[in-house]
């Protein structure tokens, strides 16, 4: 094995939304950074393509402005959510100066806009090249990594290590911090649907047949959307699943009419945000996906994975200052991810438990579209980080009655 050890402060390993912002908020602490990631780009990322609002005014803070987002995106002023008997609740408007909450931006597009900023920034930067060995050696990380072109190995050391590998992360594997398990993961598939005009609505449809995971129609462009299915029945046939929906829901039939498949069906992995287990170990953190920063009812992960690499830059920065990475010097980002994070997950848990039967789905989906207040709830608890005690917070309540 060729001997290349090279040394650096920071590695981050993955250069999807997570690693990249994580490189970018690291560089702006003046901590030198080595990006690493095994693709090349521009690359493809199974996904259903949607950024929430409050993911914009993260990426706003990295330097990113709104019209170089949406330049390879589309703009969302309305979302309808579909009970199993085709009940619909509207959230927004498609009225003109109608305000965005959201929008869809193909993340081929998305992350190589990520990556361009980030790989300008970084110190160094190795695409094509998978990290496929983490050790610990004396006071710093031993990372072995293997060449996509010739499949040749090498080695590097690190202080802090940021794994930002995705849902299946090897340093998450290797280091024994999650425990997983089929309850505590989604199976997700996604195909671009073209040839029509699409408004700026994104849909979910809460089939009887997918529960407690949707059908999605995301539209990313005038005449493109991106069409996905979310769903942790691991016994099931997903891929044929998924087209029994397409074929006879008829909701999804009425707005995809007149469009075609224009991509591949392609299928990834979604670890959910209740995963037991620590974020942290000696000299790692894990960010994003590889920490299974998840939504468990709604399986969005992007606002996450921004927001954990900025606060393991905060944190992490800390640490390496005071030259001390081992675990108990990072329980900062990990109170952090009890405090803020977790309480969120677990109330979208609860939801995810109500709507995993038809019985119970349609119940409360049939009255959100019918009863203001049960629509608020919803629409509250949905997808929202939400601190601890939400619930005993007169404010959260007052948003309820108020809100629409």
């Amino acid at each position: 094995m060729e001997q290349h050890l090279k040394h650096y402060p920071v590695v981050i390993v993955g250069a999807g939304p997570a690693g990249c912002a994580a490189a970018i908020n690291f560089k702006k602490k003046n901590i030198p950074v080595l990006l690493i990631d095994k693709a090349d780009f521009p690359r493809d990322k199974v996904c259903g393509d949607g950024i929430p609002l409050k993911t914009f005014k993260l990426l706003e803070e990295l330097g990113f402005n709104e019209d170089e987002l949406f330049k390879g995106g589309f703009k969302i002023s309305r979302m309808i959510v579909y009970s199993p008997q085709n009940h619909k609740t509207i959230y927004g408007s498609l009225k003109s100066g109608s305000a965005v909450k959201s929008g869809c931006i193909p993340r081929k597009y998305f992350d190589n806009l990520l990556f361009q900023k980030a790989a300008s920034m970084a110190d160094e930067v190795l695409s094509g090249n998978k990290v496929i060995k983490i050790s610990n050696d004396k006071n710093q990380r031993r990372l072995t990594l293997r060449r996509a072109k010739d499949g040749s190995e090498f080695e590097i050391t690190a202080g802090l290590v940021i794994a930002a590998d995705g849902a299946n992360s090897i340093i998450a594997r290797q280091t024994g911090l999650l425990q997983s398990g089929e309850e505590r993961r989604f199976d997700g598939m996604r195909v671009y649907y073209k040839g029509k005009a699409f408004d700026s609505t994104v849909h979910i449809f809460y089939d009887k047949r997918t529960l407690p995971g949707y059908v999605w129609v995301f539209p990313v462009a005038e005449d493109t959307a991106n069409v996905g299915i979310m769903i942790n029945k691991k016994s099931a046939n997903i891929r044929k699943l998924f087209q029994e929906v397409l074929d006879t829901n008829p909701g999804v039939k009425q707005i995809l009419n007149g469009a075609q498949p224009a991509s591949d069906v392609r299928g990834a992995l979604l670890t959910l945000g209740k995963m037991p287990g620590s974020r942290t170990a000696d000299g790692v953190m894990l960010i994003g996906d590889a920490a299974a920063f998840i939504n468990p009812v709604t399986g969005g992960g992007i606002y996450y994975a921004v927001l954990s690499a900025k606060k393991a830059a905060e944190f992490g920065s800390i640490a390496l200052a005071e030259g001390n990475v081992l675990k108990e010097n990072l329980a900062l980002y990990e109170k952090w991810r009890r405090r803020e994070i977790l309480p969120g997950f677990k109330y979208s848990n609860m939801l995810k438990r109500r709507l995993s039967s038809e019985r119970s789905a349609e119940w409360l989906l049939k009255r959100m579209s019918k009863n203001k207040l049960f629509a608020n709830f919803f629409i509250m608890v949905y997808g929202r980080p939400l601190p601890k005690y939400t619930f005993l917070n007169p404010l959260f309540w007052v948003k309820v009655f108020l809100s629409r």
